[in-house]
């Protein structure tokens, strides 16, 4: 029998994510830790706040290489700027859905 010393013994689905309440889970990332009891305003300036983080994290870690710090790399800079695209797009697309459910229910007659 061959053993294998090299690659860990990692068992992916550990309890790591089971032990976290999926609603918490879900949530993760929004800028909000309790959505609970928190108002729209607030949840959307939390979402703003993380986009507007992401949308600056390119430009940083851009500096940071062009100023010769050996953590970041290249792919480090593309990958941010991937994710700040991304992040734009989706909170343009998101816009356009709030506007035009804002229409629609200005729309109905009482």
């Amino acid at each position: 029998m061959i053993e294998n010393r090299l690659v860990p013994n990692i068992n992916i689905f550990s309890n790591s994510l089971s032990s976290m309440p999926i609603d918490e889970f879900s949530q993760k990332g929004f800028g909000v830790s309790n959505t609970q009891g928190s108002d729209f305003k607030t949840v959307l300036s939390g979402m703003v706040s993380n986009l507007n983080n992401e949308i600056e994290k390119p430009d940083q870690l851009l500096t940071e290489q062009m100023m010769g710090n050996s953590d970041v790399d290249i792919h480090d800079v593309m990958a941010a700027i991937s994710k700040a695209e991304i992040g734009i797009s989706l909170a343009t697309q998101v816009t356009s859905k709030v506007v035009s459910a804002y229409n629609t229910v200005m729309n109905i007659s009482i």
